[in-house]
């Protein structure tokens, strides 16, 4: 995770305003990777910084992004690549197409980014993706932080994550390290 951050400094050091977005769905697992992550920034937006949780539709998100004209974005989500789970990588936007199936996401990302690529043409996009150990569903489903957020909170505040993680412990790990690394890049950029 050391060489992350530094690669992460690197590649935004010259940034003038970041988008960090987490797509997946909750109810599947390691899928709500991203989703986790950004609940740990919901407080954190400025306007340096935005943090937005894409869920399954970041199509629904394009125009924050471009009112918010970003110079970079930076999308958490799972990939497949062939690498043990737990796995972190920085994916080159040229290479999401290769390493981030449809999944459940309602379009492909690849297509957002063009989308957002022809609003904000100098706009650079890479992705931290996350190798997967489970992506089953489960039927336990309780509220986020259900004694802090009421539905209406829930309903008003479409960043808000619906119901509570079932990371696996390799995934949750992965992620607690790229949100400190979040963390330090905030200080620093």
């Amino acid at each position: 995770m050391k060489e992350l951050i530094e690669i992460l400094l690197d590649k935004l050091n010259r940034a003038n305003k970041i988008v960090f977005m987490g797509i997946g769905e909750e109810k599947l697992r390691d899928d709500a990777v991203g989703v986790y992550i950004i609940s740990e920034f919901l407080d954190c937006s400025n306007e340096k910084f935005l943090f937005i949780n894409a869920g399954i539709d970041p199509m629904n998100r394009i125009d924050e992004i471009v009112e918010f004209q970003a110079s970079h974005l930076v999308l958490l989500d799972t990939c497949t690549l062939n690498k043990p789970p737990g796995t972190v990588s920085i994916i080159e936007r040229e290479n999401i197409k290769e390493y981030v199936p449809i999944s459940s996401h309602t379009l492909p990302v690849n297509l957002v980014i063009d989308l957002l690529l022809e609003k904000l043409s100098n706009l650079q996009v890479f992705m931290i993706g996350f190798v997967p150990e489970s992506l089953e569903g489960f039927t336990e489903l309780n509220f986020y932080k259900a004694d802090e957020y009421s539905l209406e909170d829930r309903s008003e505040n479409e960043d808000l994550p619906f119901f509570e993680f079932h990371l696996t412990e390799t995934i949750k790990k992965a992620a607690d390290q790229v949100i400190e690394i979040i963390k330090k890049i905030i200080h620093k950029v």
